[in-house]
């Protein structure tokens, strides 16, 4: 499979080996978090997990197939998202 990290997910600090490592052994996974918000493009799905240093963090991305993911964002995980999240995994 296909990562590709856009430089929108890296704002905030987090790397693509720190993506990786959430979506790798995601807490909580939902593969329909959100619709897209650009017209033509999949949902957007969402991952809990650690990142290399151990902080929890929100991984978004979204599905092309038939073996690629974008992820464009990637921050310390919020409550906000937590909740969201957790409602609908």
């Amino acid at each position: 499979m296909a990562i590709e990290f856009t430089e929108s997910a890296g704002k905030h600090g987090f790397a693509l080996t720190d993506a990786l490592r959430a979506m790798s052994d995601p807490e909580i996974y939902v593969p329909r978090f959100d619709a897209a918000r650009v017209q033509g493009r999949p949902d957007t799905a969402a991952w809990i997990g650690r990142s290399r240093s151990g902080t929890r963090i929100e991984v978004f991305g979204f599905l092309v197939p038939p073996r690629t993911v974008v992820v464009f964002h990637c921050m310390e995980a919020r409550p906000k998202a937590l909740r969201r999240i957790e409602e609908q995994s």
